[in-house]
């Protein structure tokens, strides 16, 4: 009588145990970061209001493939505003992500345009260089952004409110 006592106390226990487990577990799951449902054109215009002081020029999806390294197709939306002029190295590029896998591949991407862009002035662009070393990557879910210019902070928090 006395094991069956104690073996239901166990049970009692461990059910207990697994219980608070599994509660834990879905309380980290439903509190982490959520998607983003905002359309990603009120997204790129309301950042792209910010950045009117810079004479940017949306470019196409080839260039996207040749000056950043990536495939636009792989992604849900992605646009890049470059400066046409070619000493200056102010940009910005927004992206939805199909899936939020790819954030940890755009974000390296971008950092190999960033280094790239530094190597390319490193010498004689000594202004280009420090807009480059002052270059902002966010990736936040199933979005994310890469913003050169002199207020990098200030797009990226009103690009963090769009979300």
């Amino acid at each position: 009588m006395e094991y069956k006592k104690m073996k239901k106390k166990v049970l009692i226990i461990l059910k207990s145990f697994l219980v608070i487990l599994f509660g834990v577990f879905l309380f980290n799951e439903l509190s982490g970061p959520s998607m983003s449902l905002t359309d990603f054109a009120v997204v790129e215009n309301n950042v792209m209001k910010k950045m009117t002081d810079y004479d940017l020029e949306k470019q196409s999806r080839q260039t996207i493939k040749k000056n950043l390294g990536i495939d636009p197709s792989n992604y849900e939306n992605i646009v890049y505003y470059k400066s046409q002029d070619p000493m200056d190295v102010r940009e910005i590029v927004i992206v939805k992500f199909k899936d939020i896998n790819q954030g940890d591949k755009f974000k390296e991407a971008m950092l190999n345009r960033i280094d790239g862009q530094i190597k390319a002035f490193n010498g004689y662009g000594v202004d280009q260089v420090g807009l480059l070393k002052k270059a902002v990557v966010s990736v936040d879910m199933n979005y994310a952004i890469y913003v050169t210019c002199d207020k990098a902070n200030n797009v990226i928090s009103l690009y963090k409110e769009q979300l």
